[in-house]
């Protein structure tokens, strides 16, 4: 058989049917410094050590199955995010939790997990805005000032090349730390594959266009605290979606 026949024969395998576990997480300490493939290693390691019986891509590379709703960046906390788990049988959701997070680090947990149905729609799809809290000085003057510009434009890279960017839309709302820290601030902001905002790119702004301090700005902690499906401000966690069957 040619090498060009049996890669084709790869690739007509018959669909494997998934039992997806949808699950939120939360990261902390020392593990908020993982990139988004650390953090996928971290948990794929966990799945195997927890002996859970884990789906794996079909072809000559096998990886196991798991989606993460959106990557979260190195030094970003998080309250809730998601990611969906898919196994070869039906498993109870409690047992999941528990049998994941005795071998994750400390700093990282699963939080909740749902079962549902192999989903029709990507995790990653259905994901359109992002709340975030961030913690410096001065921050809350800095991010009302930027929310009263009419443009805020940065700077980022897009397929190696430097692209300017106006960032001001995607700022949704902003309002005071749900806990009254004079130096927090909540806020809402566009996210997914559609429309995304990075929380650098906001603080770069913030620098460049507020008078907040370029090094104080660079040392503002940033905590994701959830993700969202729909369009803004008609929005809902992402544990809530219906889920749209395979």
């Amino acid at each position: 058989m040619l090498q060009s026949e049996r890669e084709k024969m790869m690739t007509m395998q018959e669909h494997q049917k998934a039992y997806v576990q949808r699950a939120s997480f939360m990261r902390s300490g020392a593990t908020v410094f993982l990139g988004h493939l650390d953090l996928m290693t971290c948990f794929e390691r966990a799945c195997r050590r927890a002996e859970l019986p884990i789906l794996y891509s079909q072809g000559y590379n096998p990886r196991p199955m798991m989606v993460f709703a959106l990557p979260l960046g190195v030094g970003i906390e998080t309250t809730c995010d998601y990611l969906d788990v898919s196994l070869d049988r039906p498993y109870d959701a409690d047992s999941f939790v528990k049998e994941l997070n005795a071998f994750l680090p400390s700093g990282l947990q699963i939080i909740r997990s749902i079962a549902i149905p192999e989903p029709k729609d990507s995790i990653m799809s259905i994901v359109t805005t992002a709340s975030y809290r961030f913690e410096a000085k001065g921050i809350r003057k800095a991010m009302t000032e930027a929310m009263e510009k009419e443009t805020l434009i940065v700077t980022k890279m897009a397929k190696g090349k430097e692209k300017q960017t106006d960032i001001r839309p995607l700022l949704l709302s902003l309002s005071q730390a749900s806990d009254g820290d004079p130096d927090a601030v909540d806020f809402y902001a566009s996210a997914g594959s559609e429309r995304n905002v990075r929380p650098d790119l906001i603080l770069n702004s913030l620098s460049l266009y507020c008078g907040m301090d370029r090094e104080v700005a660079e040392n503002t902690r940033v905590i994701r605290t959830g993700l969202f499906a729909r369009e803004y401000p008609r929005i809902v966690p992402i544990h809530e979606v219906e889920v749209r069957p395979l």
